[in-house]
């Protein structure tokens, strides 16, 4: 199993080349030498060959992420789960992190779990929804018909829209009561 966390987890005091590196030479008997192809292989993958030899705070965000995802990537799991991969991205890392999510899932075959509030890139990157609100699945179901859903709750969430069961204002006396109260002082 691979874990992507949501703001990568990187180990600080190792380059990138180490970070990626470091599950194989925990968990495996590999001689050196494959684990260094196998971790030059996983960062090409996510485009950060070139910045093995860098440290995490010498990385953008994005790139910080990918590093996340090679070492996550690193033994090739038959299941990844990520923890809310999309969070703290510009829309370019966002929809480069996006791509290689799928991308490295399809060409490893395995089962990916993402946990994400980015509804709408998340639409894009799956096969099968499950949408859950307060523990329990409210629907599940493909990319569009979650889309078409017509569910309120679920159409609301996926549609970003302000109007519905999730209501915009907390509850209040009558506005109108409040203003002549204010009014009347």
């Amino acid at each position: 199993m691979g874990m992507l966390f949501q703001f990568g987890a990187l180990f600080t005091d190792m380059s990138c080349y180490d970070n990626v590196a470091c599950q194989m030479r925990e968990h495996t008997d590999l001689p050196e030498e494959l684990i260094d192809d196998l971790v030059l292989m996983k960062l090409q993958a996510v485009g950060l060959r070139g910045a093995q030899g860098l440290m995490p705070a010498e990385l953008s965000g994005g790139m910080a992420r990918r590093v996340a995802l090679a070492r996550t990537t690193a033994l090739d799991p038959m299941l990844i789960m990520y923890d809310e991969p999309f969070a703290g991205l510009d829309p370019v890392s966002l929809g480069v992190i996006g791509q290689l999510i799928r991308r490295l899932n399809d060409s490893l075959g395995a089962t990916s779990i993402i946990v994400t509030h980015d509804v709408a890139e998340a639409l894009k990157l799956v096969d099968y929804v499950y949408f859950m609100s307060d523990g329990v699945i409210v629907t599940q179901g493909t990319p569009d018909e979650l889309r078409a859903s017509d569910k309120p709750f679920v159409h609301q969430f996926v549609h970003g829209e302000t109007d519905g069961p999730m209501p915009f204002h907390y509850p209040a006396d009558d506005y109108a009561h409040d203003l002549n109260a204010m009014e009347a002082q």
